[in-house]
């Protein structure tokens, strides 16, 4: 696929993205918590009614739309700069619905804490995504039809997992019950999530529409906005965003069990699992962090062939240590019932990230997302623990966790860059990314270890 067809593509699925997300996004965390909550005072028929308020809530929320959608698309063309974008939208939208139903099983999955069969109906959905996409997108014979077939891919994906999950929940045992006693709670606390989320999506739709444009008014045609929207959005950032995925692993696993003990009252239990968590994520951001600055080029080239999405991949890699603080202490704030101050903090930082994005095109020019996303995940990262240092009185152990992770990273960096130096004269390609990542991993294992970043784990506060 080409970088056009991953432009079309990728304002697309932003706009797909606002519509899971505004039908189900706050749902599944907020029912795996209710249930917990259940569990906690043995109430079966409470978690049951959960359930079913979920995929209540999720039904009235998505059919309605989906249906708009369909009847109003001569109407709601304007809502792409590319028309070609709404009939991607249209080959994808029938999946809403059953994603939509899909998350809250999802969710009841969290709460039964059934973490492998979750897993596993995610992978099956991501290799199936993969597998049909690979095969339509290699059949393509214009951008047009290459981003056409990868909605299909997507379609074909959803579909799948929604089968999956369904036969494995009425396999498992699971039930319905009256919904309407748990939409309240249900209601007061996914709402402030959903929102957060579709803003998210929202906001990605708009960068989507903005950026371009703004490209195209500082310069540069449409085909080139496009290209390098898609490089840097299609290309670079899923690459950058793999430590979201592990960060994202740890809170499906760490989201009840900080329910449970907060419903349970084990608060020197929580702080510990807290404290943990956060050192976790940061020290994964800070061993893939140097591999992507020092060998993004190199990384771009050997899988896009694109050597300015390996660029933008290296420049990108310093958002990932605030990125996956703030990813993991929004789940955490979230599963202790704190998604309204969660949701103001999230609109601080997205409110910088426009900013950056309306603004510095001029300067930096398709680069300004990457310094919009930088100031937005310092800035939440930031509030998010401070507000943690509030709500445990400052017993939360994560800071020189951090500050010797950071350091490490960044002498490693420098180490990393000395030996490509070294090396590119003799070797290229998939075998200097190898050596590169080999020693510079190994150097920030040491340097991790001298300043006892690992002991750290077993600080006693």
């Amino acid at each position: 696929m080409g970088a056009e067809s991953l432009g079309l593509y990728q304002i697309t699925l932003s706009v797909v993205g606002v519509l899971v997300t505004l039908t189900a996004s706050g749902i599944p965390i907020t029912v795996s918590r209710l249930m917990m909550k259940a569990k906690a005072i043995k109430d079966k028929k409470a978690e049951n009614q959960v359930i079913s308020a979920g995929i209540f809530t999720s039904l009235i929320l998505s059919l309605p739309l989906t249906i708009l959608l369909y009847l109003l698309r001569s109407k709601l063309t304007f809502i792409f700069t590319d028309q070609r974008c709404y009939d991607i939208l249209l080959v994808i939208l029938p999946s809403i619905v059953l994603t939509s139903v899909y998350s809250v099983i999802r969710g009841s999955f969290w709460g039964n804490k059934k973490f492998f069969t979750y897993s596993l109906i995610e992978l099956i959905e991501e290799i199936s995504m993969l597998v049909f996409g690979v095969f339509l997108v290699s059949k393509m014979h214009s951008p047009t039809d290459g981003a056409l077939k990868a909605g299909y891919a997507i379609f074909i994906s959803y579909v799948i997992s929604f089968l999956l999950s369904t036969t494995v929940f009425i396999h498992q045992g699971g039930k319905l019950a009256n919904p309407f006693k748990q939409l309240p709670p249900l209601l007061e606390s996914s709402i402030p999530i959903t929102v957060t989320r579709t803003a998210t999506s929202l906001i990605s739709t708009l960068i989507a529409i903005i950026l371009p444009a703004r490209l195209i008014a500082f310069g540069a045609t449409n085909t080139q906005a496009l290209s390098l929207y898609g490089e840097l959005s299609g290309m670079a950032f899923p690459l950058l965003f793999i430590p979201s995925t592990l960060i994202g692993s740890i809170a499906l696993v760490l989201v009840p069990e900080l329910s449970e003990n907060f419903y349970k009252k084990q608060f020197k239990l929580l702080e510990d699992k807290i404290s943990n968590a956060i050192k976790c994520s940061i020290l994964i951001a800070c061993f893939i962090c140097p591999i992507f600055i020092i060998c993004g080029e190199e990384i771009g080239l050997l899988i896009y062939s694109n050597s300015n999405a390996g660029k933008m991949l290296s420049l990108s890699s310093i958002i990932m240590p605030p990125m996956c603080i703030t990813l993991i202490t929004t789940s955490i704030l979230n599963s202790l019932n704190q998604e309204k101050k969660t949701l103001l903090i999230y609109f601080i930082g997205a409110g910088l990230m426009l900013t950056c994005v309306w603004f510095l095109p001029k300067i930096c020019s398709v680069n300004a997302l990457i310094w919009g996303h930088l100031a937005s995940y310092l800035i939440t990262a930031f509030l998010n623990l401070v507000l943690l240092e509030k709500l445990f009185y400052k017993n939360l152990c994560y800071k020189k966790q951090v500050a010797f992770c950071l350091f490490s990273a960044l002498i490693s960096t420098l180490f990393g860059w000395q030996l490509k130096n070294i090396f590119h004269f003799k070797i290229h390609g998939i075998w200097l990314i190898l050596s590169i990542t080999l020693f510079v991993l190994i150097y920030n294992f040491i340097v991790m270890k001298v300043l006892s970043v690992f002991d750290i784990f077993n600080e006693k506060k």
